[in-house]
């Protein structure tokens, strides 16, 4: 199995998501990233109030009662958001416009049903130890949008 990454490289990825919140909050101009960080964010009302609190946002490992890492969701849906901008893999895009037009679902319901995909191809490729597999998640998520 693959190595979890050190405190301090979560550290590092959260500040991440950290800066672009705080520099959005102040006005400040963002980047293309930092966009999609915010706007992330902006779908999650219920994890905004952790941002009031830094330090506790870049060492905190879960917080809801659920037993929801709220910053491995955000980063899921960051990873998603990327992945929408750029088609890659191409059956994403396809599989969130079927989601929505087929299922009626609006594009956050979309987006979660698009996670749980990511999130088991992570989780397959962390078991291996490898990499995740492009061609196994692009099939899991063509099926999705096939139903």
């Amino acid at each position: 199995m693959a190595d979890a990454p050190s405190r301090d490289q979560l550290r590092a990825h959260r500040k991440v998501f950290w800066m672009a919140w705080s520099r959005a909050r102040a006005g400040a101009s963002l980047n293309a990233l930092e966009q999609r960080i915010v706007e992330v964010i902006a779908m999650h009302p219920e994890y905004q109030t952790l941002f009031a609190d830094e330090e506790r946002f870049l060492d905190g490992d879960r917080w809801s009662d659920d037993g929801v890492n709220p910053y491995l969701h955000l980063s899921l849906h960051l990873a998603l958001e990327e992945q929408l901008a750029t088609r890659q893999p191409p059956a994403v895009v396809d599989a969130l416009q079927r989601l929505m037009a087929s299922r009626g679902m609006d594009r956050h319901q979309a987006l979660h049903a698009l996670l749980e995909v990511l999130a088991e191809t992570v989780h397959q490729a962390q078991q291996r130890g490898g990499e995740p597999d492009v061609l196994a998640y692009q099939r899991r998520l063509e099926a999705l949008a096939r139903g």
